[in-house]
């Protein structure tokens, strides 16, 4: 069993990762969570036993990369490190990189099997660090091959140290020249299908479209490839001409080999953006943003096909006014579950797509499947999809190319979102339930011990997540609704009953110290108990 600790001061991000996946039977366990640096580092130093440390990078009192640099100073102690990054946090995750770190998780692509295929393959490395020889691990050809493609992914998200020399691609055995380079993003379709059929054994499902990928890659003598997450995979390809009709040749004939591959052996189909070629390799972070970009325009261009920058500049240029930077408005009513709200802003989207009606039917279509993108997103960050939900969304795709009414389609459309409603309705029910359980303990035990670990325990919730919960739905903290409960009860007796002592009332309201509740009461009150009990006796 592993010990992991969680470091970072987003109480919603920390009980996110500590449920994300099931720790205990795939042989880790969550040891401690701490807020900050400084937390971590001290229980690090009582507790030496910390296999994996998962850390953010933004943190206050002391952030991730000055706790890595406590680590890397503490002797005998060098348990694993993993940075939790965004993709604004290119510089700091470099300066990570430049600290030892070798593996990251993308706060805005956490996927359950990415993060468990992620701990296994730490926890699989500490087992054979613990079993070879340190000679026998540089030799070890997985190592090799984690470090390559742990290479592509700094690439990829940081850029290419400018210093690498040409010999580190030949150390690490890459088929890939320094320039001319493309990136290409491939999308798996039909998730659910794959999550059906694969189930919890994902990491086969990956490793197989990586084989056949790489076979591709091998026989044609050039490109690498390593999986961002189940249904995306990234390609690099290079070639030693800037010849653009050579180059393009060469990506489709590449590429069109992969699809075949792909459908042939693991009956997959898919959608692949290529990016522009990147003639400087610090180019690569931005081509390989514009390849996901042309791969994310399948839900408005088309599915199962490659989708090459100038076929997205054709979209772009052809599609009239884009709906994208004009959604906030309907992704805030839809976070805060107002219906009315909701439709009122859809019925705006619905206005501003038919202003594209003169350009053809086309392009219309291509407008409803831009909400279409946007909706799903939605989902897909907040937690609404399911396979039930994929179902209905590939359903409407599909209707958006055959139907030939726009008020239909609206209505499916409107439908899809008063059922995305109605899942959001539910679970801010089940929170409320959670909330009025709390308020209820409190009003029947606020002469007890009562804490916030307590009555989370009581809801099973988490203290951070409860708390934040509890503060949303209530308007005031825990702390403050408690205080708020027992001084009442305090002053009601002080009315029925003038004759008691303050430490009398004092016990009855759950203080256990007359000056802590004398110090409370004045607090909230304005007046001392003792001046309150004769202002109503009189």
């Amino acid at each position: 069993m592993m010990n992991v600790m969680i470091v970072e001061d987003e109480t919603i991000m920390r009980l996110a990762l500590t449920t994300l996946i099931d720790w205990g039977s795939n042989g880790f366990r969550i040891v401690y969570e701490a807020s900050n640096g400084y937390q971590a580092l001290q229980y690090i130093k009582e507790n030496r036993d910390i296999d994996i440390v998962i850390t953010d990078l933004k943190m206050p009192v002391m952030d991730g990369l000055e706790l890595i640099d406590e680590l890397n100073q503490l002797d005998g102690i060098s348990p694993h490190v993993v940075i939790l990054s965004a993709y604004d946090d290119f510089g700091f995750v470099r300066k990570a990189f430049k600290k030892g770190v070798n593996d990251y998780i993308l706060k805005s692509e956490m996927d359950p099997n990415v993060v468990l295929d992620l701990m296994c393959r730490i926890k699989h490395d500490c087992e054979v660090e613990q079993t070879m020889s340190k000679q026998s691990r540089e030799i070890f050809n997985g190592e090799r091959i984690r470090l390559k493609q742990q290479t592509i992914r700094e690439w990829l998200e940081i850029g290419v140290n400018p210093q690498l020399e040409p010999s580190n691609l030949e150390d690490l055995n890459m088929r890939f020249e320094w320039t001319n380079i493309t990136v290409s993003v491939i999308r798996v379709e039909g998730l659910a299908e794959v999550q059906e059929r694969y189930g919890s054994s994902i990491g086969k499902f990956v490793s197989s479209v990586l084989k056949s990928i790489d076979q591709v890659l091998t026989e044609v003598g050039t490109g690498e490839v390593i999986s961002c997450n189940p249904y995306e995979y990234v390609v690099l390809l290079s070639f030693r001409t800037s010849s653009l009709i050579y180059v393009r040749q060469s990506i489709s004939q590449i590429l069109d080999q992969i699809i075949f591959v792909l459908r042939e052996y693991t009956n997959l189909q898919v959608t692949i953006g290529v990016s522009e070629l990147c003639e400087e390799l610090r180019q690569i972070p931005e081509f390989y943003l514009q390849a996901r970009k042309n791969a994310d325009l399948r839900f408005v261009i088309n599915k199962h096909r490659i989708i090459y920058p100038e076929d997205a500049r054709h979209f772009l240029k052809q599609s009239g006014e884009t709906l994208i930077g004009k959604e906030q408005t309907l992704l805030d009513a839809l976070k805060e579950g107002k219906e009315q709200s909701v439709l009122q802003e859809l019925d705006k989207m619905f206005t501003l797509i038919k202003r594209s009606a003169s350009m053809g039917n086309e392009v219309l279509r291509a407008r409803y499947m831009e909400l279409l993108m946007i909706l799903v997103k939605f989902m897909y960050d907040n937690g609404f999809v399911n396979s039930q939900e994929i179902k209905r969304i590939e359903d409407v795709y599909q209707m958006a190319w055959q139907i030939d009414s726009a008020e239909r389609l609206q209505t499916r459309i409107s439908n899809l979102v008063l059922q995305l409603l109605q899942e959001i309705d539910k679970q801010a029910g089940q929170m409320n339930r959670v909330v009025a359980i709390a308020q209820e303990f409190i009003m029947e035990h606020y002469n007890e011990d009562i804490t916030l670990g307590k009555v989370s325990g009581i809801v099973h919730l988490s203290e951070g997540y409860f708390s934040t919960l509890f503060s949303n739905a209530v308007g005031e903290t825990f702390k403050e609704f408690v205080t708020k409960v027992r001084m009442k009860k305090a002053m009601e007796s002080m009315k029925k009953e003038p004759y008691l002592k303050i430490y009398e009332i004092a016990e009855r309201t759950g203080y256990a110290s007359t000056e802590h509740f004398s110090r409370v009461f004045k607090k909230a009150t304005g007046v001392s108990p003792n001046q309150f009990m004769r202002s109503v006796s009189k």
